[in-house]
């Protein structure tokens, strides 16, 4: 008798977890294309809980089920995915911005989004995956545009006309040469001309106490955009890029990608030089 009133218990358990798991997915239903992936969640729970129950016309019926709303799961992503993308799309081109691909990867201007529907993330990636910013997104895309309208907004926020840029980003090469003995017009490596540069626009506080909270960051993000910045003005005339070797391309302390136009193309370049004006 213990035995039949403890598998009465069980099999009681099981059909209130699989009642609330099938309400679930009912109220969910309401709204499919928006919910596709909680749904999803949903029918592998409802059929690993399913497996618990006694053979029955009941456990046949609930099977068939779970096949045919394991079908509509699938349109319901699908549907999913093309709304994301339409709704996306509709928010950047507010914003003068373009988006092309196809997921996972999406190319949007200056930047690349890879989207994961499984887990519901987003990463964005300053250039063709170069760069990986480190936001936090909700995955909607009302938080991704927004993200990414702020994030854009700060890179490009320059406050130096190009032929101040210019003429810092020269007397930074020239102390990079004098420490390395080497005369104007020879290369250097880009990246510690960057660093330099990146020290020349500190604060006098800093230059004082050299701590963290008294750092002016620079990002690599940052200084890219400003050397795309310098390459689209014409204050550059005397300035030149050399494109780095294709080992350098891996190696982010030999080189940097910079952008070539606004669609996210670019180049990564290995060394800086300037000529006399």
């Amino acid at each position: 008798m213990d035995t039949i009133l403890e598998a009465l218990r069980t099999l009681v358990k099981t059909s209130q977890r699989l009642q609330k798991l099938i309400k679930d997915y009912k109220n969910l239903q309401e709204n499919a294309a928006e919910n596709a992936y909680l749904l999803e969640k949903r029918i592998i729970q409802i059929r690993k809980v399913s497996q618990d129950f006694p053979d029955s016309e009941l456990k046949q019926t609930l099977s068939s089920w779970i096949e045919r709303a394991e079908a509509d799961v699938t349109k319901a992503k699908e549907d999913f995915k093309f709304q994301f993308a339409q709704k996306l799309q509709t928010l950047l081109k507010r914003d003068g911005m373009t988006m092309r691909g196809h997921f996972p990867l999406l190319r949007i201007g200056l930047y690349t989004a890879r989207v994961n529907f499984d887990l519901g993330e987003v990463t964005l990636f300053f250039g063709p995956e170069v760069e990986k910013i480190g936001l936090k997104i909700a995955f909607t895309p009302q938080k991704i545009h927004e993200a990414l309208k702020r994030f854009d907004d700060s890179v490009r926020a320059i406050k130096e006309s190009p032929q101040e840029l210019h003429e810092k980003l020269r007397t930074a090469y020239k102390r990079r040469l004098a420490l390395t003995n080497k005369q104007y017009g020879e290369k250097l490596l880009v990246t510690e001309v960057l660093h330099e540069f990146a020290m020349l626009q500190q604060s006098r506080k800093f230059l004082v106490d050299p701590q963290k909270s008294n750092y002016r960051e620079y990002s690599r993000v940052k200084l890219s955009y400003m050397l795309y910045y310098l390459k689209k003005s014409d204050a550059v005339q005397n300035m030149h890029l050399h494109v780095a070797t294709f080992d350098a391309t891996t190696d982010k302390q030999h080189s940097i990608w910079v952008p070539e136009n606004e669609e996210g193309e670019g180049t990564h370049y290995g060394y800086i030089s300037f000529e006399n004006a």
